[in-house]
């Protein structure tokens, strides 16, 4: 292969291809469960722009792409995304200048469609000794991954990882906060009544929601006590409802929210805090409360020595003269899991989040060529060292 060639030819990549790409993405709707259209969009253009393709259909409604571009004899440079975006409605998916907008726009149609282009560049460039391996998997945003964890254990992943997520051109994720969603949920017996019947010392959802919304929050404040320009162990309140009605004492009162932590705890740790959290209030107040605490993800770090971060930070630095700074990532991703289960380093190369699950999902043609590029390159660098 031709290093230099390979280079220029990212530095020169349009941006169109891959801005109609992700546009016939963004108007695939996806939610969890339901990735099969997408999963076909994406397996047909990785054919077209040269890899082997197949769909794994373990999971027949959310099918993994799964492309390869190489021999497999040497090392193996693996690119990964997910196929789902949230469920919730999107305005319709149009593009407004050089900025394309619609549900899932960054997280992650456009990187996925990026790697496409960088997958015909290495192609019509040449690879070293080495291959290079596409999965992108459904049930991400339902935090459960299912195929993902499947793909892993069956041993479908490659000697080192690059997603397409996070960094915007400014940052090299190498490691990453836990995360765990939770719900706690207080429920009376019997009916919602009015005020003026209810017999007393009867169980306010409300008010016990109230209590436990206090408590949380001095969970949270607490946590986010220092001044750490890292991200910090957080947690988040995103849902508190009760009652229907200005006179009815309710039978039912719901929060929810989520926790993130460092390596400093694990997710059970902090499934026995909130759970601690909860019986204080249970015991103050004889309600019936009940915590449901999802473990989503552990904590995580990569050594910034490992072969793949250098030819990451290199190759932006070679494509765009500028150098990322090596980062800790708030929102959890897929690189944990790889690093957790399969034993091998991840690092994210993807747009910034910042529009990511808002009701105005955004991403700019730029930033399309400019993963299509860094994917690119860094696994040339990465197979090339590989290889001596």
């Amino acid at each position: 292969m031709s290093l230099d060639g390979l280079r220029e030819a990212c530095r020169r990549i349009d941006p169109e291809p891959i801005a109609g790409l992700t546009l016939d993405l963004l108007r695939i709707w996806s939610p969890p469960g339901h990735e099969a259209e997408m999963a076909d969009r994406l397996a047909t253009a990785l054919s077209e722009a040269g890899a082997t393709v197949r769909l794994d259909r373990e999971f027949p409604n959310s099918p993994s792409v799964i492309g390869e571009l190489g021999v497999g004899d040497g090392p193996t440079i693996q690119w990964h995304g997910h196929l789902d975006a949230i469920d919730i409605e999107h305005t319709p998916p149009e593009r407004r200048g050089d900025v394309l907008i619609g549900r899932g726009a960054a997280d992650m149609k456009g990187p996925d469609a990026a790697m496409v282009t960088g997958i015909r560049l290495l192609r019509e460039h040449g690879l070293p000794r080495g291959r290079v391996l596409v999965t992108l998997h459904g049930l991400h945003e339902s935090g459960g991954n299912e195929p993902l964890h499947a793909l892993i254990a069956r041993g479908v992943h490659g000697d080192a990882v690059i997603t397409g997520e996070l960094g915007g051109g400014v940052e090299l994720p190498i490691a990453g906060l836990g995360l765990t969603f939770w719900e706690i949920v207080v429920e009376r017996s019997g009916m919602a009544v009015h005020e003026t019947v209810a017999e007393p010392g009867t169980v306010d959802p409300v008010e016990v929601g109230r209590l436990l919304h206090a408590a949380l929050a001095e969970l949270r404040d607490r946590l986010a006590d220092g001044s750490s320009a890292d991200p910090k162990p957080s947690l988040f309140i995103g849902k508190f409802v009760a009652g229907d009605y200005p006179n009815r004492l309710p039978v039912r009162a719901e929060l929810a929210g989520t926790r993130r932590h460092d390596e400093s705890s694990d997710l059970a740790a902090v499934g026995a805090e909130l759970e601690a959290l909860v019986e204080r209030v249970r015991r103050a107040t004889s309600a019936a409360i009940e915590l449901r605490a999802v473990p989503i993800a552990e904590s995580f770090s990569v050594d910034p020595s490992e072969p793949i971060v250098r030819a990451t930070l290199d190759a932006h630095r070679d494509l765009f003269g500028r150098d990322l700074r090596l980062a800790r990532g708030r929102v959890a991703t897929n690189a944990v899991h790889f690093v957790r289960e399969a034993g091998i380093p991840a690092v994210g190369y993807g747009p910034d989040p910042i529009t990511n699950h808002s009701d105005h999902e955004e991403l700019a043609l730029p930033e399309l060529s400019r993963i299509a590029a860094g994917f690119a390159l860094a696994s040339a660098y990465y197979l090339e060292r590989a290889v001596k």
